[in-house]
């Protein structure tokens, strides 16, 4: 069977199929790099991987690395992080991780460049994700709100006192890796040269050189605008999915619309990115 690929929405991401992440010959692997900065996000149907056979499977879009939280960590191969209900926010509670929009690891001074998720547990009905091209928001921007933002920097923090969903608790040695940090709020793309609008609502403290009220009102505006219906892609997970997305041009989100008793995991990698420019 042969490998296709096929764009599940107008506004991005693409379905991949005929496709094993574990016999992927030169040409197959470098279609699929080359399909990921295209469509931003791509679901490849119908794997079936053990951990190790997953970590290995990211090589094919770049190098993986560790996560800050060493707690999520799968013993037998660190760079895959089990994300699921059952995850410690701060309470002995079920609870759904990352419900807020969001770029991955943008609190980081060289954050990754994309994610890859893999689901081991899903709920009966629910427990979907969301994600926004930003691309397509700052191309659809109004020329006013651009020409406000352009130069601008923010503030990205591992605990904002902005952040719409609960953050999980870091270890010291945890806590001295995550400094503050500042990056553009409109970035380039290092492979298709295209810029994109860089924010992390859970993140994003303030706007550097604002006073709070000034910052608050701005970012306010941006999310307002980022959040529209048009900009977003819904994805319905099937067991067997591997789901990749660029994080430099993009945001998601997780759907906390399912019974929180049902079991949700999934097997997280990310993998090696640049200083966003």
């Amino acid at each position: 069977m042969a490998m296709t690929i096929k764009p599940l929405s107008a506004v991005m991401a693409a379905e991949v199929t005929g496709a094993d992440l574990t016999k992927l010959d030169r040409a197959m692997a470098k279609e699929l790099s080359r399909a990921l900065v295209e469509h931003l996000a791509l679901c490849i149907r119908d794997q079936d991987l053990t951990p190790a056979q997953y970590g290995a499977a990211a090589h094919i879009f770049g190098a993986p690395k560790l996560q800050v939280l060493r707690g999520n960590r799968l013993a037998e191969v660190p760079e895959v992080s089990v994300i699921s209900t059952t995850n410690e926010i701060g309470g002995d509670e079920p609870h759904v991780r990352a419900t807020h929009w969001h770029t991955d690891d943008s609190y980081l001074a060289v954050p990754a460049k994309a994610t890859m998720l893999y689901p081991r547990e899903l709920p009966s009905a629910g427990g979907d994700t969301q994600f926004i091209n930003c691309h397509a928001v700052l191309e659809a921007m109004p020329d006013a709100l651009r020409r406000r933002i352009e130069g601008l920097r923010a503030v990205h923090v591992y605990r904002s006192r902005r952040a719409g969903a609960k953050v999980a608790v870091r270890t010291d040695v945890e806590r001295e890796e995550t400094p503050d940090v500042v990056h553009p709020l409109i970035r380039s793309h290092p492979e298709s040269s295209r810029q994109a609008l860089y924010i992390n609502p859970n993140r994003i403290e303030r706007v550097e050189g604002m006073d709070e009220a000034e910052s608050d009102a701005l970012l306010d505006e941006l999310y307002a605008f980022a959040f529209e219906a048009r900009f977003q892609y819904h994805h319905e997970w099937r067991l067997g999915d591997v789901v990749i997305w660029d994080n430099r041009c993009t945001m998601h989100r997780a759907m906390a619309d399912f019974d929180i008793q049902e079991p949700r995991a999934l097997h997280r990698v990310l993998l090696e990115g640049t200083v966003p420019v």
